[in-house]
């Protein structure tokens, strides 16, 4: 199976409007200038209006939200239970590879749903078909993506690293690592760059589907499962500098100091969203162009300096998970 980028990811809010402020005003996004599914007109009509008005809010209040040429990144959907993932979007080059995907997964019996001419609009795709991981996550492959060459950022002269390499990358927790860990690798592909071991078994496993160093990673933290921090890649450390500014500006908490990844070579920091996990905002992320020369390795710290707090926040997140919900999930 050749997955392309992570694509898109839906999760839950109790108020998806306070992820439309946050994600424009600390984060650097824009609202979708078209919800999915709405009608962009016929080109170059002067009296043609998106019935949204590129406020990025649908008709049943979710929020949508673009860092890149692609139509939206991340879908913020209303939701009093679950405010961890709702879906995962992972992309395929075309109907052909969807194809080639739903056989490749149900010859290793994995269940496969196609998703309907409706779920397709839903998501501003040509096609797709969903699936679960075995740690309980909606996984969906799709092909054909609506793209919207027109992103500016909000914050004045901040782009975001994405595109091919797609919306940056989720660190999930997996009470079942190994389980979690084949479905990726072994199912769709992801190859393994490197890993590190806690005390006791836990620990943190890293795996890319292009260049980017990783799109997923996973960890094993006791018993949680669910969201611990989603990462966007911006163009340069000094963004990430005027993010820490603003960050510190609206009194938002940082979950983890700015600092240095010994492994992916991210410059970061992380604070807490409005879910409650973290947020991860880096730049000058490790790319890997050549899966031949690379070889997994296991490495024993996390960080050549500095991000103060990260194994706090990931026990604190995983406890938190395990204290609301029945299934350990967010």
């Amino acid at each position: 199976m050749e997955i392309k980028s992570l694509g898109y990811i839906g999760f839950g809010a109790k108020n998806p409007l306070e992820w439309l402020k946050f994600g424009t005003e600390i984060l650097g996004m824009m609202p979708a200038r078209a919800v999915p599914g709405e009608s962009w007109g016929f080109p170059q009509d002067p009296n043609f209006k998106i019935a949204s008005g590129g406020k990025g809010i649908s008709e049943d209040g979710s929020v949508y939200l673009k860092l890149d040429d692609y139509q939206w990144r991340l879908g913020i959907h209303q939701d009093d239970e679950n405010h961890g993932i709702l879906y995962i979007g992972f992309e395929v080059d075309n109907v052909s590879k969807l194809e080639e995907a739903k056989k490749h997964l149900l010859e290793n019996k994995i269940d496969v749903l196609d998703g309907s001419e409706d779920d397709a609009k839903a998501r501003g795709v040509g096609g797709l078909i969903k699936l679960s991981d075995p740690s309980g996550n909606p996984v969906e492959i799709y092909y054909e993506p609506t793209l919207d060459y027109k992103f500016q950022s909000p914050i004045p002269n901040q782009t975001f690293v994405a595109g091919h390499l797609g919306l940056g990358h989720l660190m999930i927790l997996a009470a079942n690592r190994e389980q979690t860990y084949d479905f990726y690798t072994k199912i769709l592909g992801f190859k393994l760059t490197d890993y590190i071991s806690f005390e006791g078994g836990d620990g943190a496993w890293f795996m890319r589907c292009n260049p980017r160093h990783h799109s997923m990673a996973l960890s094993k933290f006791g018993e949680a499962n669910g969201m611990h921090h989603i990462m966007f890649q911006v163009d340069s450390i000094d963004s990430v500098g005027k993010a820490l500014d603003r960050i510190n500006a609206a009194n938002i908490p940082i979950s983890s100091t700015l600092g240095k990844h010994i492994n992916d070579l991210t410059t970061s920091v992380y604070i807490k969203g409005p879910n409650g996990w973290d947020i991860e905002i880096g730049a000058d992320t490790l790319n890997i162009h050549d899966d031949d020369q690379w070889i997994p390795k296991q490495f024993v710290e996390g960080d050549i300096w500095g991000h103060h707090g990260i194994m706090d926040s990931i026990a604190e997140v995983s406890a938190e998970i395990e204290e609301k919900a029945d299934d350990g999930k967010n």
